[in-house]
C-alpha cells in the first residue's frame, strides 16, 4: 500500500525530480517512486512561457546611425525533455519559480532586451525595417545559450519602428545625432517625392502636348498657303 501511494505520475509536458538527503536527486519522465519521510518529489514544467520585452520613448533602442526605435519582441522559452537541462533549471532557479510565468519573465527579461539593445546597434535604421529576419537572427546570436538552463526556442517582433521625435532628448548625445539624420532623411525623401510629382505632372501633360503641337503646325502651314496664295494674284 505504501508503495502504491508513493508512486507519482507526470504529464508529458512535466518532469518529476526526486531528491534525497545527501543523494543526488534523480529526473525521472512520466512516473516515479517517491518515498515518503526519505525522499522529495517536485515537478517542474517543461512547456514554452513568453518572455515580452517592450522599449519605447526614451528607452527605446539606438540604432547604428542614432535614430532610436520602439520594439515589441515576443521570446518563446522552454527547458529542454532532457535531464541535464532540468537538473540545471532546478538547481540555479528552483521548480517553484520556473514554474510561474511572471517570475520566467523576471529572470530573462533583461537577458534579452540586452540582446535587443547590441543587435540594433549594429543596423542603420533603414536597414532595421527592410530585413527583419536578419534582425532576429542577431538578437538571437546575441541572447546566446546561457539562460539557466531555459533553451530560446523562437522570437518574433511585433513593434518594430521610429520613436516619435517629441520623445527623443536633443541633449542626449545619441538622439542628437538621430534628430539630425532623421531631418536629413525627411528632407531627402521630400525632394524625391517633389521630383515624382514633377514627372507625373510632365507625363500627363504629354498627351496633350502631341496635338497641340500638330494643331499649330498646321495652322502654321495655311497661314503660309494663304500668304503665297495673295502673292500670285498680286
Amino acid at each position: 500500500m505504501v508503495l502504491l501511494t508513493s508512486y507519482r505520475r507526470v504529464g508529458p509536458g512535466e518532469a518529476l525530480l526526486i531528491e534525497k538527503a545527501g543523494g543526488p536527486t534523480r529526473v525521472r519522465f512520466g512516473s516515479g517512486l517517491v518515498l515518503p519521510m526519505v525522499q522529495r518529489g517536485e515537478v517542474l514544467d517543461l512547456s514554452v512561457r513568453k518572455v515580452v520585452v517592450e522599449r519605447r520613448g526614451k528607452q527605446g533602442l539606438s540604432c547604428r546611425d542614432g535614430i532610436r526605435v520602439d520594439v515589441r519582441g515576443t521570446f518563446l522559452v522552454k527547458v529542454e525533455r532532457e535531464e541535464g537541462a532540468v537538473l540545471r533549471v532546478a538547481r540555479e532557479v528552483g521548480c517553484a519559480r520556473a514554474n510561474r510565468p511572471e517570475e520566467v519573465q523576471a529572470l530573462l527579461e533583461e537577458r534579452f532586451a540586452c540582446g535587443l539593445a547590441n543587435a540594433a546597434s549594429t543596423f542603420n535604421f533603414d536597414e532595421l525595417l527592410a530585413d527583419r529576419s536578419l534582425f532576429i537572427d542577431h538578437v538571437m546570436m546575441e541572447v546566446g545559450d546561457e539562460l539557466l538552463g531555459f533553451k530560446l526556442e523562437r522570437m518574433s517582433l511585433g513593434r518594430l519602428e521610429q520613436t516619435p521625435l517629441d520623445q527623443l532628448d536633443p541633449t542626449n548625445v545619441v538622439d542628437a545625432q538621430g534628430i539630425l539624420k532623421l531631418t536629413e532623411r525627411t528632407t531627402r525623401l521630400a525632394l524625391e517625392t517633389s521630383g515624382q510629382m514633377r514627372q507625373q505632372r510632365e507625363a500627363e501633360q504629354v498627351p496633350w502636348e502631341a496635338p497641340r503641337r500638330e494643331a499649330a503646325a498646321e495652322l502654321e502651314g495655311d497661314v503660309e498657303r494663304v500668304l503665297a496664295e495673295r502673292a500670285r494674284g498680286n
